[in-house]
């Protein structure tokens, strides 16, 4: 989830925000609230349910949340063409990630212990402190996008120095990445797989090279991606297909096990790529052409701005929502009611948020 980054080697004023990449940035945490959906209630649903082919779909779809956000915090992080000095990292954007992601691992730690009564017989300083250094598993990314922070100028320096043949050279190497870990993730059914597995873990690439490779790729596609009218034909087609791929993969893989399994399910599989790349050009190359009021453009900015505290806080209202008033995925028809709770829940933690940073000493949480 990208932070707004202010920079002293910047100056950027409301007019130049790319209006494009605060609609992503909105249109990405959307599809974070429907992942966590999703993924909750296929775990919870039998594979014979009549909801179950919709919810995957669905799925397959959300996937791309994280890879996208990766680019757009690589465009925010990266795109201001300056590097930073290592006191300008350190206080600046990473100090805020790493304090909000303390901070809600505590809160989260403490709600566990309040809705998991199986947890309230236990010593609450050491479960406290065992659930806070856990973390809540919807915050798996934070880790993530500090570590990407920490890196980040060796990432600047290859972003401002490579030619362009480099820079094609590091989208394929991502790309072959990619397609190794997805080979990696259990083809038991195909011929020669165990064999396959093997011959590609002799290649370890990383989780945190590959989100690098994101971190990078939304510059060059924002800088450099210039594709003629049949690669963007094919790559409108990779859109739909990546997502029909992790749906049907996913639907495979859960008949061959009995249950509902997620192992072809990850934002770091190739199918997953087929669906992010599409989405961030769409973005840049159409949406960036639609002219918007000042007005609107500042809403959008205002609603970009808490995406990050929307990321943050969701689960906690998917929960009320389940809870308090058995809303959930299943509470009508899923083709209409898993966009429907997304866009419900993604608005509820957003003014919630928005309250929150309206509070004295609380602008800091998200």
């Amino acid at each position: 989830m990208p932070t707004d980054i202010k920079d002293p080697n910047a100056s950027f004023t409301p007019y130049e925000r790319l209006t494009w990449l605060d609609l992503l940035r909105i249109a990405a945490s959307l599809l974070i609230v429907m992942l966590n959906i999703t993924v909750n209630q296929l775990r919870a649903m039998p594979l014979e349910a009549p909801g179950w082919q919709a919810v995957n779909f669905y799925l397959g779809l959300s996937r791309a949340a994280t890879p996208l956000f990766t680019m757009i915090s690589g465009v925010l992080f990266l795109g201001l063409g300056k590097q930073r000095s290592l006191k300008q990292l350190l206080q600046g954007p990473l100090k805020k990630i790493v304090v909000i992601y303390f901070f809600w691992s505590f809160l989260y730690a403490i709600f566990a212990m309040l809705t998991q009564p199986a947890l309230s017989t236990l010593s609450v300083i050491p479960t406290l402190l065992r659930l806070t250094l856990q973390s809540s598993d919807h915050m798996w990314f934070l880790p993530i996008l500090i570590s990407l922070y920490l890196i980040s100028p060796f990432l600047q320096l290859i972003l401002d120095q490579s030619d362009k043949a480099i820079v094609k050279y590091g989208v394929a190497l991502m790309v072959a990445g990619l397609l190794g870990h997805t080979l990696s993730m259990g083809w038991d059914f195909l011929p020669l797989a165990e064999p396959l597995q093997t011959f590609v873990s002799k290649f370890p690439i990383g989780h945190l090279m590959l989100f690098a490779g994101y971190f990078l790729l939304g510059n060059v596609i924002h800088r450099h991606f210039k594709p003629n009218q049949l690669t963007t034909w094919l790559l409108y087609l990779a859109l739909p297909l990546g997502v029909l791929l992790n749906a049907s993969l996913t639907h495979y893989a859960s008949q061959q096990a009995g249950e509902t399994t997620l192992t072809f399910s990850t934002p770091l599989s190739l199918m997953t790529f087929m669906v992010a790349v599409p989405v961030f050009w769409l973005f840049q190359s159409k949406v960036s052409q639609i002219s918007f009021s000042v007005q609107m453009k500042e809403a959008f900015a205002t609603v970009a701005r808490l995406t990050l505290g929307v990321y943050l806080i969701h689960p906690m209202v998917l929960f009320g929502l389940d809870k308090l008033f058995h809303i959930t995925a299943l509470s009508f028809n899923p083709i209409f009611s898993v966009p429907l709770l997304t866009f419900f829940a993604f608005s509820l933690s957003a003014m919630i948020i928005y309250g929150l940073k309206k509070v004295p000493f609380m602008c800091w949480i998200a």
